[in-house]
């Protein structure tokens, strides 16, 4: 499959309708995922853009983790958080979508780590809970910027309290792999098994997914996902790709992710989101 060509070439597609809304992942696409910094031209190039059209970020970060992102981008919509699996205002706080991992399935997964020696973290109340102080809960932690709540055993509160999505934190790359095969016949049909950032392999419902909830948060602004532009960069963006009206896959993606997408923009050290809204003519090219 031949790659996409890059949004800012004049010859690159563009959508054939009129854009009414921005879905935006975050980790990757608008922040730098190595030192989790934001281009200034992107802050910018959003916060333009959200004065004009509803921005939604869906990003498998904790609500607490994502928040303080979209204030920094000035985007103040619903957000979609845990892979769609939580979609929750910002003013007010109310809970639009709230599809946690049924606690069988949960302890399923907990079991299948322990077996395996692999780090592992659930999510109760918007805290991240893990049994074992590792180093891979800090590259956690240092990522999401979210305290660990350390405790000793996982099992009883996972089968008293639903945890919104569960994560193996795994650092080698073959490791990765076998993990996301391993939980996928473990955990099947009652969980999705699907990959953020390289080093976490995401657990969730199998109802969920980032396409499902920005499809929610569309409808109340009127829009429907196929008036929407999706850019993302990881797998689990790939339904959402998918279901936008038009879909940009950050270059350094996987080929399988480039797959699903119209076009391509540049990482977010070179403010590639910024340069895809100019080119898309959402906002201007001043920045």
């Amino acid at each position: 499959m031949s790659r996409p060509p890059a949004i800012t070439d004049p010859a690159a597609p563009r959508p054939r309708f009129a854009v009414r809304a921005l879905i935006l992942d975050l980790d990757g696409t608008c922040l730098d995922a190595d030192d989790q910094s934001l281009h200034p031209r992107v802050r910018d190039a959003v916060r333009a853009t959200a004065r004009v059209l509803p921005v939604i970020i869906a990003t498998g970060r904790m609500f607490r983790s994502a928040q303080p992102w979209a204030r920094e981008l000035g985007v103040d919509t619903p957000l979609v958080c845990y892979q769609g699996a939580l979609v929750k205002a910002q003013r007010g706080g109310d809970v639009l979508l709230d599809a946690g991992l049924a606690p069988d399935v949960a302890l399923r997964a907990l079991r299948t780590a322990r077996e395996h020696g692999w780090h592992f973290q659930a999510y109760i109340d918007d805290e991240l809970l893990c049994e074992q102080d590792r180093p891979e809960a800090h590259v956690y932690a240092r990522i999401a910027r979210v305290p660990i709540n350390f405790v000793d055993d996982l099992a009883p509160l996972l089968e008293n309290a639903r945890s919104t999505k569960a994560i193996c934190v795994i650092e080698d790359p073959d490791e990765v792999r076998r993990c996301i095969d391993t939980m996928s016949r473990a955990l099947d049909p009652g969980a999705r098994v699907t990959r953020s950032l390289p080093q976490f392999v995401e657990i969730v419902s199998p109802k969920v997914n980032k396409a499902a909830a920005c499809a929610l948060v569309c409808r109340r602004f009127g829009v429907e996902l196929e008036e929407a532009v999706a850019i993302g960069d990881a797998p689990n963006d790939v339904e959402m790709l998918d279901a936008a009206g038009f879909a940009i896959a950050v270059t350094s993606a996987p080929p399988a992710v480039l797959g699903h997408a119209d076009a391509t923009c540049a990482p977010p050290g070179l403010a590639g989101v910024a340069d895809a809204l100019i080119a898309l003519g959402v906002i201007r090219g001043e920045l």
